[in-house]
Parts: C-alpha cells; structure tokens; sequence
C-alpha cells in the first residue's frame, strides 16, 4: 500500500520543485510573477466568456415565473448583479494581493483545520455545477451535429424513461465531456488567449442573434406587454408580494454566481498586478450578466411570436432547433455556427469555472496527491457520474437549487470579507498559512478559529425554515416572516456573519493581528534567482524556522 501511494503522490515538474506534502504543492503556494499573467483585459474576457452564455441567457426568464413581468425581473437582475461586482472585487483582495487561492483563503479565516469545512463545500459545488453545465454544453453539441444531420434530431430513443434522458442528447453530453478533457491540460495561467478569442465569438453570436429577432419582429415582442398570456403566471401588480417577489429575484440572481464569488481568488491570484481586478470586473460583471439576461429575455419575447407552437423557448439551443426547423438551408448553416458558439462558452464557463476550480480546491484538501490538472479530471469524472441532467427537470426547481447554495454561501462570504478586510485590514503572515501546529498565528483553537465558526451559524440559522419549506414535498406550516427572511437568503446572510464575525474578533481578538512575514519566503513578490528545497515534511513538526528557511516552490 506504501509504495502505490508513493506512486500517487504529485511528481516535482522539474528538478528545482520541492516534494509535495500535506501541506502544500506548486499550485496552492503564493504564485510568484512568473505565474501571475492576467491584466485587466483578461479580467473582462473571462467575464465576457463566462457571463454570455445559456445559463445566463435565461436567467431573467426564470425569473418570469415568480409573476414578474419582463422590466421588474430585470431590475432584480440589475441590482442583483451590482452586488456580485461589489461582492467578487471585495473577496478577490485576496488573491490579487497575496496571491493565494481559496483553500489557503480559509485558513486564515477558519484555521488550518477548519478550512476543510467550507473547501469541501466548494468542491461539492464545483462538481454540481460542472455537471450542470455539461448538459447545456452537450445540449449546444446536439444543435451543432443536427444542423450537418437533422435526422439526429429524431433519433430513435433506446433508454428508459427513468433514465431523465434521452439518447440524442446523451451523446452530445458525452461528445462534449471528451472534448472537455485536453482543454484541462491548459494551465490557468495560459488563459489569457483563449478568453479574447472565446469572448469575441460568444459576443457576436449572441449581438447577432438579438439584432436578428428584434428586427424580424419589429420590436421586443409580445413578452414584454403580456408576460401572463405566456407563462401561464397570474402577474404581481403591486405591494407587498411584488417586494417581496422581486427580493427574492434579487437572491436567486445572487445564488447563480455566488458559488464564483465565494472562490474569486482562486481567479485573481493569477493578476500581474493588484488592481488588475478591480475597475475590469466592477464593470465588466453586471454589463455582461446583465445585458446577456436582457437579450436572452427580449430574444425568447420575440420567437414567442415567431414560433407560437413552440411555447417559450428559454434556452438558446432550443431557439436554434425551432429556426431549424422552420427555417431553408441558410438557417441550417446560422445555427451550425451559432451552436458551435454556444459550444465554445460552455468551455469557457466549465473549464476555468468548475474543472480548474474544482482541481484548485481539491489540491488544498489532498495536495499531496491532487494537482489542479488531477482535481480537474475528478471534478469532471464526479460531475457527470451524478447524473445532472436530472437537476434541470424545471425552472421553479433551478431557482430553488441556486437560492439553496445562497443560503450556505452568502454567511461564508460574509465571514471571509470581513475577516480580511475589517478585522485583519488586509495583512498576513503567509509563513504560517502552511504550518499546521501551535506555532502558526492561524491554528487558533485545535486548528479552528471558534469566531468563524459561530458567525457563519448566525448567518445560516434564520434562513433554515424558509429552506426547509421551499424543498419539503409535505405542507409543513412556516410562518410567512420566515419566507420573507428565506427571500433574502443571500444578503441577509452575508451581513449577518459578516457583522458577528467582526464583533466577535473585536471581543476576542485572533492573536498577532497586523503581522507580516519578515521576508518573501515564497519568492511571492521578487523571483527568486536560487530557489531552495521544498521542506522535507509540512507536518505536526513543521516550526516557522524549517517554514521560513525551505518552503519555497518552484514557480517557473
């Protein structure tokens, strides 16, 4: 058993690496310059890549079905959106200043041990939302191969109903699962190039497709002054239950990213320089959510009127079909390249946004055996064997899902903000970030800091009977100042377990506050010309003289 984990365990790239350990590997350690690779501009191209695409397409449709009419569902997208960009700068501080993923973020704030709580949230996330994004993926493949071949449209299906697929579509599924697997050899810092490609085609496609529809109907459709005749949903004219509605359009817009506002520093450790982040995404985060949900809503508006038979074509890859195959040859070719389009989003969002995340965090839990390229395959190999398909049986469903994870990750985001900016004011020893033992300032009690702890709990508890009556199949009675509080799920438990945790670390504050490493013992801020040996065993025996001295891993 010795040896074959010896074998498992994450091989040096060059002869300059250290062994990886317990602790840590090449790719959670501060990244030096020579990694850190992403301008401003790459910012937005990421964020223009990962924001048009189908799960965002469709978001301010979903949101038709709470009784919004088309102007209220996207000004709950609108503010929604403006609180992610205020959201993801504040916890990419981390990351663009220390230059340190998610899995190392949360051991400052929740101790060496207790950092494994919210990193195993994560990761079941990234699995979750892979394999969610699979589908939309294979969904786009399925456009592509039926516009060469519309007989695959009608392929015969050879799988049982309680499979919640059918045959056509699992092949595109799994024809874009292998097409997946080489992209995830790319390392992040390598990005850069495929985020400008990819995010000027999805840009014009999508351009393209709302100029199509707004001038083929001569206006937004009849969506837009008769949500009620479409949805089938008695519309909210006002007062209480309109607020109240919209507040809860506000938390499910929120709950679609947060999972990518939790982990931003694992993004933005890749900026060449701090404030890389910062302007880029303040902007680019709500101008492209926000103008992909506007398309995505005006564009469904209008083939409503063009495809009446078709009911309401949420998703993109369901409009392409209905333009198929009520369109000549020529739109057989605009739906090939448009599918193809489509195609290439899903990797951009899944790739960088669920694989490489998912391996970033999974190299924190296991990083002796787990690199990112490892965890990514994991994460890809989890995601689909969940059978995600089966997550999508319905938009009431979806929202439920994504204002679920809300609840859960607004408190931790909370927590993390507050700690870095308000309690620590944006100072770390990252010595001590890899010690786990008494001698590191981040192993508080038994390795767990109590105050994140009770403040994410804070933050949790008041959300839980709203929870539990939006997924309880039976009628259990919960009072309707529960739902309400349920309808704020994500800002209201951010501010909480951001206010506890700041007041608890003001009561008892976490000893050396303000302290910084003597030296650049990563080579993080100056490349090191002679890099020393990784040291030998990050373990219980780890002191900060062994830390100081040798962890220092390659970065070239």
């Amino acid at each position: 058993m010795s040896s074959l984990l010896k074998r498992l365990e994450v091989k040096r790239e060059n002869e300059f690496e250290g062994e990886s350990t317990a602790w840590i590997n090449r790719d959670i350690i501060p990244l030096p310059p020579s990694r850190r690779t992403w301008g401003a501009w790459s910012f937005v191209g990421y964020w223009l890549l990962t924001g048009f695409n189908i799960s965002g397409w469709s978001t301010a449709s979903s949101l038709l079905g709470l009784g919004l009419n088309v102007w209220q569902a996207m000004v709950s997208v609108v503010i929604g959106q403006l609180i992610v960009a205020c959201a993801v700068v504040a916890n990419g501080f981390v990351g663009a200043e220390w230059h340190v993923g998610f899995p190392i973020y949360n051991r400052f704030v929740w101790g060496v041990y207790g950092s494994f709580f919210p990193l195993l949230m994560r990761i079941l996330l990234s699995i979750v939302w892979y394999g969610v994004q699979l589908v939309f993926g294979g969904m786009s493949v399925k456009v592509v191969i039926g516009a060469i071949w519309p007989s695959f449209y009608t392929l015969r299906n050879t799988l049982p109903g309680s499979a919640g697929i059918e045959t056509n579509d699992l092949i595109g599924i799994l024809i874009f699962a292998a097409l997946s697997v080489p992209l995830m050899l790319v390392p992040p810092e390598h990005f850069r190039k495929p985020f400008l490609v990819g995010s000027i085609v999805i840009t014009i496609t999508t351009f393209s497709i709302f100029v199509w529809a707004v001038a083929k109907e001569g206006g937004g459709g009849p969506l837009l002054s008769h949500p009620s005749k479409f949805s089938g949903v008695q519309p909210l004219t006002g007062g209480a239950k309109l607020g109240w509605a919209m507040a809860y359009g506000i938390s499910s817009t929120i709950g679609s990213i947060c999972a990518g506002i939790l982990n931003q520093s694992d993004y933005t450790r890749f900026a060449s320089y701090p404030r890389a982040q910062i302007v880029s995404q303040l902007v680019i985060v709500p101008v492209s959510s926000i103008t992909i949900a506007l398309f995505g809503v005006i564009v469904t508006s209008c083939a409503a009127d063009f495809y009446p038979e078709e009911g309401l074509l949420w998703a993109p890859y369901d409009l392409l079909r209905a333009i198929q195959t009520h369109g000549g040859p020529g739109a057989r070719a605009a739906c090939f390249f448009a599918g193809c389009s489509f195609v290439l989003s899903q990797f951009g969002i899944n790739i960088p946004g669920n694989a490489v995340s998912g391996g970033i965090d999974m190299s924190g839990l296991l990083p002796k055996y787990i690199n990112i390229r490892r965890g990514a395959y994991l994460t890809a190999i989890i995601g689909i064997a969940i059978c995600p398909w089966k997550l999508l049986t319905g938009s009431s469903i979806f929202l439920t899902v994504l204002s679920s994870f809300a609840i859960f990750l607004g408190p931790l985001t909370g927590v993390m903000i507050s700690d870095y900016l308000l309690v620590r004011h944006s100072m770390l020893r990252l010595a001590h970030l890899y010690m786990p033992n008494t001698r590191s300032i981040y192993y508080f009690t038994y390795g767990v800091n109590f105050r994140a702890v009770i403040s994410w709990v804070f933050g949790v508890w008041p959300l839980m009977p709203g929870f539990r009556s939006s997924v309880s199949a039976s009628s259990a009675s919960v009072s309707d100042g529960w739902i309400h509080v349920y309808d704020l799920a994500w800002p209201l438990g951010f501010s909480i377990s951001a206010f506890v945790h700041v007041i608890l670390s003001k009561a008892f504050p976490p000893v050396d506050l303000g302290v910084v490493d003597d030296d650049d013992v990563f080579g993080t801020f100056s490349e090191k010309d002679h890099l020393n040996e990784l040291v030998a065993a990050a373990a219980s025996e780890t002191d900060l003289e062994s830390v100081s001295k040798s962890m220092s891993v390659v970065c070239s």
